[in-house]
């Protein structure tokens, strides 16, 4: 080798390497033809779709911290959703114009929701003028995720006008979550259908229990009118704005959260009763513990998979498994028979539900009758009144085994829909008046646990036929309680 030249040497290389990759290739196809190993597929995914990614088999590399990237706003649409941001400058210049919106928005077409007597909840509740309402705050709106759509993309309408009509011709107050938000939010949008919050399946659930199909027509036109306007919500009302119930309104100029204040939000929906109970607005009765003396918000207990109907599809509200849960979260792990509480001891954890001992007196609500106003859908309620009652578990099951839980009356009597027909609820006593409840006005110590008799002998407190109106002891026969638990002779 010494004596060849170095072109030679070179030369010689070559044909080694072309030979050593021929025959390289050549094993290669062989083993293929011979089933020793498969090519991956290759599999199309659609560009809404998420991608399960595959277990590492070795330790990634470490890859550096990136930098800020210094980015011109708007941004554009993302390029899988194949949006170009139409022309809506002009809709830009009224709704970040104080003064314009002051000289053009109406309070009168701008509100919407039913009319309702008998609730003052909402009175507390920030003011909110017509024009703000749909106002926005161009800095902050238009320099977010959702900014780089603009208007039209969502909203549609009309861009490159200023002339009002013209602009909001086939416009959509409130963008569906398929129609719109599953472009991005594939997986939460693909359960919205199944969430309680979407499809009134727990009205649909106890109103056909209670009546027939031949009448559940004319109950659903109820339903359609008086039930989903209120007891529905869309993506945006949880994210965006305040409830349809509270009118409608931008929450913080159109800017998207996650998690929005609970007042305007939550709070818009269920004010009425679990907003006054948490925070201690019915009267002396104290508020929550966990807001009074730690300030758990709605989400620290209720998790967003219960909201988009992740978990699995509820017919009601109590279906299933509990959620949230006492114990299964880890909040109250250590609660058993042997925890040294006296009052756990002798059965009263597996006969009562936490809520006996630890809720108080709530709200109860009884007549409700609907009816059209001049095309709006309005209806009366009778006074709410403050009691707390124990009753027998009308649901009773492994998930919920107690025989004695709290129960709230619902408001709803034999003729509440007889605005749309005679009749409509011919199996009333179907279901009971008195429900199965869960107060959220937790205390440690209550009125029912300060003594054993405050509880055991003392009928107040507990749901007997003499509480309940004589033409619903039908429909809550499985739910009275015929015998109050005896008085204790010698407390210890």
């Amino acid at each position: 080798m010494n004596d060849i030249a170095p072109e030679s040497t070179c030369e010689f290389a070559r044909n080694w390497g072309r030979k050593l990759v021929a025959g390289t290739a050549l094993i290669l196809m062989a083993c293929m033809l011979s089933g020793c190993f498969e090519p991956e597929p290759i599999v199309i995914t659609s560009p809404t779709a998420t991608v399960a990614l595959s277990a590492a088999t070795a330790e990634p590399r470490a890859t550096r911290t990136p930098l800020p990237e210094a980015r011109d706003f708007p941004l554009p649409a993302p390029q899988h959703v194949g949006i170009e941001r139409p022309a809506d400058e002009t809709c830009i210049q009224c709704h970040t114009s104080e003064e314009a919106l002051k000289t053009s928005v109406t309070l009168e077409e701008n509100a919407q929701g039913s009319i309702a007597e008998g609730e003052d909840w909402a009175n507390g509740l920030p003011a909110l003028e017509a024009w703000q309402a749909v106002y926005l705050d161009r800095e902050e709106f238009f320099q977010t995720l959702h900014g780089r759509y603009g208007c039209i993309a969502c909203h549609g309408g009309t861009g490159n006008t200023k002339i009002k009509d013209a602009a909001h011709e086939g416009i959509v107050r409130e963008p569906s979550a398929s129609g719109v938000c599953e472009d991005c939010h594939y997986e939460e949008v693909a359960t919205d259908p199944t969430s309680l919050h979407a499809n009134l399946a727990g009205y649909r659930t106890v109103l056909a229990a209670r009546s027939t199909p031949s009448k559940m027509p004319q109950v659903e036109t109820m339903m359609d009118n008086h039930c989903e306007p209120c007891h529905t919500a869309t993506c945006g009302q949880c994210h965006v704005s305040r409830a349809a119930r509270l009118g409608g309104g931008l929450v913080a100029g159109h800017v998207f959260k996650d998690t929005q204040a609970i007042n305007l939000t939550c709070a818009g929906c269920h004010g009425s009763r679990i907003e006054d109970e948490y925070k201690g607005h019915n009267g002396s009765v104290p508020g929550d513990v966990h807001w009074v003396q730690a300030k758990m918000l709605c989400s620290d207990c209720h998790q967003a998979k219960e909201f988009h109907g992740a978990v699995t599809g509820f017919v009601h509200r109590y279906d299933g498994q509990p959620m949230p849960s006492c114990q299964d979260n880890g909040c109250h792990p250590d609660v058993d028979e042997d925890d040294g509480i006296e009052q756990h001891g002798d059965s009263h954890l597996k006969s009562l539900s936490c809520q006996v001992c630890h809720s108080t007196a709530y709200k109860n609500c009884y007549g409700c009758h609907v009816e059209m106003q001049d095309g709006t859908a309005s209806f009366t309620v009778d006074p709410p009144q403050l009691a707390f009652k124990i009753g027998h578990n009308p649901i009773q099951d492994h998930y919920r085994p107690w025989k004695f839980v709290p129960v709230r009356h619902v408001p709803i009597t034999p003729d509440s829909f007889d605005y749309y027909g005679d009749d409509l609820l011919p199996n009333f006593a179907a279901l009971p008046t008195w429900k199965y409840t869960t107060p959220h006005n937790i205390q440690r110590i209550t009125p029912q646990t300060e003594s054993c008799n405050s509880c055991h002998g003392n009928a107040e407190y507990f749901l007997t036929e003499s509480a309940v109106a004589l033409d619903e002891i039908g429909a809550n026969i499985r739910v009275i309680v015929d015998g109050v638990p005896a008085a204790i002779e010698q407390e210890p």
